[in-house]
C-alpha cells in the first residue's frame, strides 16, 4: 500500500512539474505525523514556526502531504499555511487529500497550532539526487 501511494503521488508530481518520475527518488525523512494540542518536546516538534523544507531537511526537492484526518471534524487549528509576501494561502486538511509543492524557498510554510483533537498526515518527500534516495519502507 505504501509503495502504491508513493508511486501515485510521485507520478502526479512529475506530471505537474514536467519532470520524469524516474528522476525522482524517495528521500528521508518520510514520516507519519500526529499533532495535537500538547506541548512540543523537541524543536522539531514545533511545527507552527515558518520553515523551508529544503533548508530543514536538506535532501527534499518535492514535499507531499497525505492527510488522514479532517479539519474541523477531527481537530481544530492545524491548517497548512503557505506564507507569501502578498497573501497567505491556507490548505484545510481532509482525509485523502494530497498536497504537494517544491521544497525550496519559494514555499515558505507553517502549520497552525492544533487547538483540539488530533491531526494525522503522512509526509512523503522526494529528491532528484540519487545519492539521497531511499527504498520504500517495509514492515519489520
Amino acid at each position: 500500500l505504501c509503495r502504491d501511494v508513493r508511486q501515485r503521488i510521485q507520478q502526479r508530481i512529475a506530471q505537474v512539474f514536467g519532470i520524469s518520475s524516474s528522476a525522482m527518488y524517495l528521500t528521508k525523512p518520510t514520516f507519519f505525523s500526529r499533532m495535537n494540542s500538547t506541548g512540543a518536546k523537541t524543536t522539531h516538534d514545533e511545527y507552527w514556526h515558518p520553515h523551508i523544507d529544503k533548508v530543514t531537511y536538506g535532501s527534499f526537492d518535492y514535499t507531499s502531504l497525505l492527510y488522514l484526518s479532517d479539519y474541523s471534524e477531527d481537530f481544530g487549528g492545524g491548517r497548512f499555511v503557505f506564507m507569501d509576501a502578498d497573501s497567505n494561502k491556507t490548505v484545510e486538511p481532509r482525509a485523502g487529500r494530497v498536497s504537494f509543492f517544491t521544497s525550496g524557498s519559494e514555499n515558505l510554510h507553517r502549520v497552525e497550532k492544533v487547538q483540539w483533537g488530533t491531526r494525522f498526515a503522512i509526509t512523503i518527500s522526494f529528491t532528484c539526487d540519487p545519492e539521497h534516495g531511499i527504498g520504500d519502507p517495509v514492515l519489520g
